[in-house]
């Protein structure tokens, strides 16, 4: 079974040392977001983001990386940006997930990039936090992008936990209407009320897997911030190693949809 990474924070541990642990554990490829960003300010004080760990994994290890983009929602010169994103190699969709992009959801200050998106087939990642109102007002307008809904849709209440885990689910299954939205499981075991392997949490996957289908799931380990809650292992393992899951859903879920919703096909 090949396991696909939908996001890293790789540039966090660095090249070698990610490859080491990806090794450790199996998996075959991951998807980098560069976090922190590197980024430049124009003199109009928008910001450009730029990826030199990203592209040079991609470079040394083309058949194990990938990675995603981020766009300033004040930058009102996107388009051909929008238009060439995957015309780099491994370069795969944009992503709208950082504090500044949050707080502008509200605002429709994103519609320019999804315009673009939709018209040249970008898929988009996108952290809603506590904005699911206006992720979804995204989502029916824009129904020609793909959208993968991060972190399980979790939005963080106070005194920084997230909201209960079946709330959390009974919300993300309302996206499960839209054809064109799928799901980052990522994040997944901070919901869960017990430890390690997480059967709370696995019997919510079976509920979304019976919402959306487990061709529009894939999963992610974020593992360079989740480690105050768990590892990398357990976040992996609960659910390669659940009795509940069949060989298909795991096969889906741990790597083919990503491939799918991504056109980012396997290397022979």
């Amino acid at each position: 079974m090949e396991i696909v990474d939908a996001q890293v924070h790789a540039n966090q541990r660095g090249l070698e040392q990610s490859v080491a642990i990806m090794d450790a554990l199996g998996v075959a490829a991951a998807i980098i977001d560069v976090w922190p960003p590197e980024r430049t300010k124009l003199s109009n004080g928008v910001n450009r983001y730029t990826y030199k760990f990203a592209e040079e994994a991609v470079s040394r290890f083309p058949a194990r990386f990938a990675y995603v983009v981020r766009f300033d929602p004040n930058d009102r010169e996107v388009e051909q940006q929008i238009a060439d994103l995957r015309r780099a190699p491994n370069r795969l969709c944009l992503r709208i997930a950082s504090g500044l992009d949050i707080k502008a959801l509200p605002s429709a200050s994103h519609e320019h990039i999804l315009s673009a998106a939709a018209k040249y087939d970008v898929p988009v990642m996108i952290y809603a936090g506590s904005e699911h109102a206006a992720v979804r007002r995204y989502v029916e307008k824009f129904d020609r992008i793909q959208f993968i809904i991060d972190h399980v849709g979790m939005a963080v209440g106070l005194g920084g936990q997230p909201d209960p885990l079946e709330a959390t689910i009974d919300r993300l299954i309302t996206y499960a209407n839209y054809p064109h939205v799928a799901v980052k499981w990522g994040h997944a075991p901070r919901l869960s009320r017990e430890q390690f392997p997480y059967r709370d949490l696995i019997a919510q996957l079976a509920r979304v897997i019976d919402a959306f289908g487990v061709n529009r799931l894939m999963w992610a380990s974020d593992y360079t911030v989740t480690v105050d809650n768990h590892s990398y292992g357990e976040s992996l393992f609960c659910i390669r190693c659940s009795e509940r899951l069949s060989e298909s859903d795991k096969e889906w879920l741990l790597g083919r949809s990503a491939r799918e919703i991504l056109h980012w096909p396997r290397s022979v």
